[in-house]
């Protein structure tokens, strides 16, 4: 007897309204997030995370920021920063320098070119989100920036335990 590879459809369980609305919001983050960055590279011709880069390093222009505190800010991977930084570079957007207090300690900083270059992508960025905000209130967008803020601070703190292991059928 031979076993089909297809997976079978699988019945969810029943969602409460609750599950069904989380369900929804963060499939439309996930959403809201993919056009984001499409977006950006096509009209902004910068990546959000190019972007967000830029952006925090624009807070600390003479020191710079150090690497690992970077990877904390941008909740990202290091490997991800690590590659976003060698394109930077290769722009002459950034540079890797020592930390003079503590040589260990890798500190990552605008260079006069990437200054100019978050300026004109600064500037851009209010029009892009201008237009990506355009019908929504003021009130609506702050809100939804704390909803957005409490709802970031809830999922650093999950802890999953392991799922209960699920009995085979018997067909």
């Amino acid at each position: 007897m031979t076993r089909s590879k297809t997976a079978k459809a699988v019945s969810p369980p029943a969602l409460t309204p609750d599950d069904e609305t989380n369900n929804r919001l963060f499939f439309r983050l996930f959403q809201a997030s993919n056009i984001y960055e499409r977006q950006a590279q096509r009209e902004l011709n910068f990546s959000a995370i190019q972007g967000a880069v830029l952006g925090a390093l624009s807070r600390e222009p003479v020191d710079g920021i150090g690497f690992s505190d970077l990877v904390e800010y941008l909740v990202v991977s290091r490997q991800n920063l690590d590659g976003v930084l060698k394109r930077l570079e290769k722009l002459d957007y950034v540079e890797r320098v020592e930390n003079p207090a503590n040589r260990r300690v890798k500190m990552v900083r605008l260079t006069k070119a990437g200054a100019r270059a978050w300026e004109a992508l600064f500037e851009a960025s209010l029009r892009f989100y201008r237009q990506g905000t355009e019908g929504v209130s003021l009130e609506e967008k702050a809100a939804f920036v704390e909803t957005l803020g409490r709802i970031g601070r809830a999922m650093r703190g999950i802890r999953l335990e392991p799922a209960p292991k699920r009995k085979p059928s018997s067909k």
